[in-house]
């Protein structure tokens, strides 16, 4: 028997219930009478449950499962789409015989063809033929599917009862060649009943009101359904059972979610496409993923990390395919002596090629345990990284990846320029870190280089992660006129301290409340960064209400009283209003870029697919020319950070210097990390 899952209300002595979702309360297919005529007797319901969503959402969910398996199962990393009807002009469902004569299908692989099928007095509406792409495909294989969507309406006085039927067929005949991520099942359909009238949206509204007050004790209008067709001789197993259990609930909850006006905030794939930057990884992860995981020297998980630092190099690949032309592979590791060698695919010279600009070379700074330095050298991308301390990890690698891996302390030339090395009793430090030669001034077009890098553009700057040089990372592109990727972590302001950033600068900010004071911005500024109301001393009265959220990203309040912890998790008003310390520092970072004197005009942000909750990225690849910029020499660049750190800062840059030096003195005394 299946246990229902229950969804009670939640009460607390803080504050009224809060109101619960519909239940989601599934019944074995023997407790259900079959409202339709099934195909054959191999068919069995398996479970179904009340919803109150209706058919419109149930058709929304469905057709994003089919295009996005992956929520479904874990083994999966999509689904690439062969054939969908929609797009099918020739397409004809009333077509018993053969709906796609003439089609598109005539000229497709026959192992690609939708496969026929039918459902009693059920019409045909959509057909789409997907393949499954798993994860690892050194486990499983890729398996082709047909999904048929069909309609049934049915009107009996004012009441019309309407179903929706989605039929998964797997290209797979016999039960030994099912993939592990797929029911070994030959067919399954998932059933969606709608039973509307004149007055259904009363009907609906009551039903809510019924659901939060008596936990559901009215019949829902809608009802789900999931159907096996199991392979000959085969009975319903365990398994079977829990899978249908785990499907029939994603669509529930999904159901729900769209009817509660769910809207997605993450959405990824906005720059690279899924499928290059997924084929792109796979390849990756094939190649290193096992060899990097075994030699791991760190006491780190190298789950994390090795698969972290692959899938980011996927993408940086991927993105720099866009930018400039391949250069040639290196493969050390395939017994050719790194000679490089042409790639007809991935390297080799082609028409879109010649179009584009020759590969600048990158510099990975802070690059922590190099494993993404190697991975980019070894697919053939020159460059080089450098972090404050060498890792233990630097040693596993091939001698021509050590080699392109330095300790080094980056010390920003205007730091150095400004820098006094006496402290504060007027003695020259001791310490070798102060010593120029264990410095980088960040000026990467330059013989101190480990590698010669062409001079006209830059190297593309990379910031994995790299905690107090991510704020430098798009002064550092300017000063090199470069591309940059930048991944945020912990938050560091430009003297390397650990702060909570500001959504926008200095600058910005300024220019913001000047527009306001002219009244010509009628809200509140949206990037003033605010602290948790209990750290934030204001008036008690106004603490969870939304004028006091508006008045404190304006004003610092009058009251010395501080906001007493209530021990409530629950957010208030004035907490919901709060973007998050890592928010604010992506914005801050995209601020500093599009800065009027780094003129980044076009800085992206992309949601990376990597298993890190610190999975933005940053990407500044245009630069608008300014005024008397073509021509201008290093010394008016680092003029202009010098006056950008000291507007940012409010000191000094020989302040500003010694604090940076100082805790980058620490930071190479410590320990290294499996980072």
């Amino acid at each position: 028997m299946v246990s229902p899952t229950q969804n009670p209300k939640k009460t607390g002595e803080d504050g009224p219930s809060t109101p619960s979702k519909p239940a989601f309360e599934p019944r074995e297919g023997k407790q259900v009478k079959s409202s339709i005529t099934l195909p054959d007797e191999l068919w069995h319901t398996v479970l179904e449950c009340p919803c109150t969503f209706p058919t419109a959402v149930f058709n929304t969910v469905m057709l994003n499962l089919i295009k996005n398996p992956n929520i479904t199962s874990s083994h999966l990393f999509r689904a690439d789409i062969f054939y969908d009807s929609e797009t099918d002009h020739s397409f004809n469902p009333d077509d018993a015989s053969d709906p796609y004569r003439d089609g598109l299908v005539a000229h497709m692989k026959k192992e690609l063809q939708p496969i026929r099928a039918n459902w009693p007095d059920f019409r045909l509406e959509r057909t789409v033929v997907r393949q499954l792409i798993p994860r690892n495909p050194q486990l499983d294989k890729p398996i082709v599917q047909t999904c048929h969507i069909f309609e049934q309406s049915r009107s009996e006085g004012e009441q019309t009862e309407h179903r929706q039927l989605v039929l998964y067929i797997p290209h797979v005949l016999k039960l030994e060649n099912m993939p592990f991520y797929h029911p070994t099942v030959s067919q399954l359909a998932f059933l969606h009943t709608w039973k509307s009238s004149s007055n259904l949206p009363e009907s609906i509204k009551k039903l809510a009101v019924s659901e939060e007050t008596n936990g559901g004790s009215q019949e829902a209008p809608g009802t789900l359904t999931l159907l096996y067709r199991l392979f000959p001789s085969e009975t319903l197993t365990t398994k079977l059972s829990r899978t249908a259990l785990k499907l029939l609930q994603t669509i529930h909850k999904h159901g729900q979610g769209q009817l509660a006006g769910y809207e997605k905030r993450v959405h990824h794939d906005q720059i690279i496409p899924q499928k290059r930057y997924q084929d792109t990884y796979t390849l990756l992860k094939a190649k290193y993923g096992r060899h990097l995981s075994e030699k791991w020297v760190e006491v780190t998980d190298p789950g994390k990390h090795v698969f972290e630092d692959i899938a980011i190099a996927a993408f940086l690949i991927e993105l720099w395919r866009d930018m400039y032309a391949a250069p040639q592979l290196i493969v050390p590791m395939n017994g050719n002596g790194g000679v490089p060698q042409e790639n007809e695919e991935d390297g080799g010279t082609s028409r879109e090629d010649e179009q584009l600009p020759s590969f600048p070379g990158f510099v990975d700074i802070g690059c922590g345990n190099g494993i993404l330095t190697y991975i980019l050298l070894a697919e053939g991308y020159p460059g080089f990284g450098f972090d404050a301390r060498q890792r233990k990890t630097w040693s596993i690698f091939p001698e021509e990846t050590q080699c392109q891996l330095e300790q080094k302390l980056l010390v920003p030339k205007v730091f150095q320029d400004a820098y006094s090395p006496t402290d504060s009793t007027g003695q020259t430090p001791s310490s070798d870190s102060s010593q120029p030669e264990v410095w980088h001034s960040g000026i990467f077009n330059s013989s101190s280089s480990p590698t010669n890098l062409p001079p006209k553009e830059g190297p593309f700057i990379i910031s994995n992660h790299a905690d107090e040089l991510t704020a430098w990372t798009p002064l550092l592109a300017y000063l090199n006129n470069s591309s940059f990727i930048a991944i945020p972590c912990c938050s560091h302001d430009l003297s390397g301290a650990r702060f909570r950033a500001p959504a926008a600068t200095a600058r910005a900010r300024a220019e913001a409340k000047e527009e306001k004071g002219k009244g010509k911005l009628d809200h509140p500024l949206a990037f003033e960064t605010k602290r948790l109301p209990q750290q934030q001393q204001h008036e008690v009265d106004e603490e969870d209400t939304a004028a006091g959220a508006e008045r404190d990203s304006l004003s610092t309040p009058p009251s010395p009283m501080k906001i007493p912890e209530s021990g409530s998790l629950r957010k208030s008003l004035v907490q919901q209003r709060l973007a998050s310390a890592y928010s604010t520092l992506c914005s801050y970072v995209v601020s500093l870029a599009t800065d009027e004197d780094l003129c980044f005009d076009k800085v992206e942000m992309e949601t990376l697919r990597i298993p890190s909750t610190r999975n933005t990225a940053i990407i500044g690849r245009q630069r608008q020319q300014m005024d008397g910029e073509e021509g201008e020499d290093i010394e008016s660049r680092l003029l202009r950070v010098k006056e950008l750190v000291e507007r940012e800062m409010k000191s000094d840059i020989g302040t500003v210097a010694r604090e940076w030096i100082g805790r980058a003195e620490g930071l190479m005394k410590k320990p290294g990390s499996g980072h």
